[in-house]
């Protein structure tokens, strides 16, 4: 039996701590808010770069690029995805290329220059690279003192085009 001037001491207990239980639970979908604009962005670069590196027509089909980035970060199918995470103006897509000279294969990082890859004189094999980079800017669901009031997210993905 509790004594009577210990009674709701729980209640009182738990309706004093339940503010920093609500503020606690924010803070974790804010990160997982985060977490999730975070990989969406950065799934979508790699996703247009994916396609870019196809072939030498997928890599020269900017749009197409573009489109399939924006729709793997939002998660959808083409013409439904153009709402989300991410947008085509936040799509970046440039290629370039460089001469590889026939030695263990020459890598697209750091990315060459843009450009044709008509000008350039090779002894050995033109390798084309893709880059897309992608960019996202998100709110909080609250606005807290002294944080941002917007955070940006940003992806990168290059590979070389399959020949």
């Amino acid at each position: 039996m509790h004594k009577t001037g210990e009674r709701g001491q729980s209640l009182l207990e738990f309706a004093l701590m339940l503010p920093f239980l609500i503020l606690l639970a924010v803070g974790v979908v804010e990160i997982g808010r985060s977490i999730y604009y975070t990989v969406a962005v950065n799934n979508g670069a790699t996703a247009g770069a994916e396609y870019g590196s196809q072939t030498e027509i997928t890599a020269a089909d900017t749009m197409g690029i573009t489109n399939t980035a924006v729709c793997d970060a939002n998660g959808g199918s083409p013409p439904s995805c153009q709402s989300g995470v991410l947008t085509s103006a936040n799509v970046t897509v440039t290629n370039g290329c460089v001469c590889d000279n026939n030695d263990a294969g020459t890598s697209c990082n750091p990315m060459p220059a843009s450009g044709s890859c008509v000008s350039i004189s090779c002894s050995g094999q033109i390798a084309e690279c893709v880059q897309v980079q992608t960019t996202a800017t998100y709110s909080p669901l609250f606005n807290y003192p002294g944080l941002p009031r917007s955070y940006s997210a940003s992806g990168k993905a290059v590979m070389r085009v399959r020949k």
